[in-house]
Order: structure tokens, then sequence, then C-alpha cells
């Protein structure tokens, strides 16, 4: 102790060269004595994970004793596939040339109805009367303008038509002109009538059939009919049944009628 009070200035120093030594150290060796230790993190709990289930196909032979001899375990192999027979085999075809690629073009359209010959004879219809009376005022007025008119018998019924025309356009004129009629053309002639008819009188002159026409609609009120082909207007009664036409025949000709039959 005498020694540290005698040289005390040298055991200061010599100790303050030793902590600057060993600071130095530290500080190069990275280690800081004065920083507090972290503590180590708790173990995170272990979470026990679901075993996978073993299918019953691929499970296991329970474990034997230790004393017995291991067991080698074997898997258990699929089934086999049932036999199939045998493919067919298929022989390749020669390959075809192939064929330039053709420019692609427009479905061809459904071919058209052939379009009626606008030529021929062609005939409008301008009426059709169950009272004869009404068509032949009708004829009257249509002649006297010019038309080419016929009378023609449909049952019993007479129709008023004019023509014939040469082609559809003249038709379609005469419809034009013919408006309020509510015309209609139709192409060629009309068949003849069908049943069996009487014929009680023949005229070249429209008017001329007036009074007869007149006369069998009040005599019991006839079925007249009239049938014009230029220059004949003939008045028929009918059509009639056979198993009538002989009573019918007798009865005309009771009024006064030349009666002939027509087929």
């Amino acid at each position: 102790m005498r020694w540290l009070r005698d040289n005390w200035i040298d055991a200061l120093i010599f100790a303050v060269f030793a902590v600057t030594v060993v600071g130095i150290v530290l500080f190069l060796t990275g280690v800081n004595p004065f920083k507090a230790r972290t503590p180590a993190p708790a173990p995170a709990p272990q979470v026990e994970q679901p075993r996978p289930q073993t299918p019953p196909a691929q499970l296991e032979a329970p474990a034997q004793p230790e004393e017995t001899a291991p067991v080698t375990v074997v898997p258990l192999l699929p089934e086999a596939p049932e036999p199939q027979a045998p493919a067919e085999t298929v022989r390749p075809e020669p390959a075809q040339p192939a064929t330039p690629a053709q420019p692609s073009t427009p479905a061809a359209p459904a071919p058209a109805q052939p379009a009626e010959n606008p030529t021929g004879i062609f005939r409008v219809s301008v009426g059709a009367f169950g009272n004869p009376l009404n068509a032949l005022a009708l004829a009257e007025q249509l002649e006297t303008r010019g038309y080419p008119v016929r009378l023609e018998p449909v049952g019993r019924v007479t129709r008023v038509v004019v023509g014939p025309y040469n082609n559809r356009a003249e038709a379609e004129r005469a419809v034009a002109q013919l408006a309020k009629y509510e015309p209609q053309v139709y192409r060629g002639d009309t068949p003849p009538p069908t049943g069996r008819y009487l014929q009680v009188g023949a005229f070249k002159r429209l008017d001329s059939a007036r009074a007869i026409v007149a006369k069998l609609r009040e005599e019991d009120n006839w079925p007249v009919v009239l049938n014009y082909r230029r220059p004949w207007l003939k008045v028929w009664v009918g059509p009639v049944d056979d198993a009538e036409i002989a009573g019918w025949k007798a009865r005309l000709e009771a009024l006064g009628f030349e009666v002939v039959e027509v087929r």
C-alpha cells in the first residue's frame, strides 16, 4: 500500500492504458459488454398435424411382436384389366393428291320457278252474278265502252269477262281501268261448263235477252245463266240433274219455250 501511495500516478496511467487497450480489442471484435442480452424467443408450440388416412387397400399388416421375425410387406397391386379384343389393324389409305383450294363462292340460290310467259291469251274477270240480269247490265256497259265482253256460266252463276288480250301487259292495263270491279287476270280459256243445261233462247243482241230472262226469273225463279260468245247470247237453265231433266224440259215447253238440251 505504501508503494501505491508513492506511485499512484504511475498506477493510474497504467490503468488508463489497460482500459484503452481492452476497449480497442472489444471494438475490433464487435463485442459490446454494456449491451443487454435479448432473451431467447420461446419455442413455438408444436401443432400436431392430422395423420393422412391410408386407404384400406394400402394398409400395412399389423405390427408383430419384437421377438418374431420381421415380415416383408408386399404392396397391393391393382386389379388386372379385363382382356379386350385385339384392335383391328387399320391400313392407312394411300394419300390423295392435294386439291388446290377453290375460292369460296356464295351458296347458289334455289332455282327460281319459271316466270309466266308474258305472251299468250289473257282475260280479265270483272264479276260473277247469281242474278243474270245484273251480269247482262254490266256486259252491256262494258261493250258500249269498247271492251270485248264474254259471259261464262259457272254452275248457277254468270261470270263477266273482258278479253282476250295477247299479253299480260294489255290485260293489266284493262285491270287498271276497271279497278272498281276488283278484276282478276287469268290466262287461257275458261273450261267448258260441267253439268247439263236446257237452252231456251239464243240472241244476237244483248238487250234482246232481257225479256226472256226476266220472265224465267218471275216464273218459279228458274236458275238462269248466260253464255255469251259473240255474236250469240244463249240463255240456259240449269244445271239440272239427269233424273229431273225430263220434268224440267216439259215444264219449260209448257211455258212456250223451245228447249234444247246442252251437255
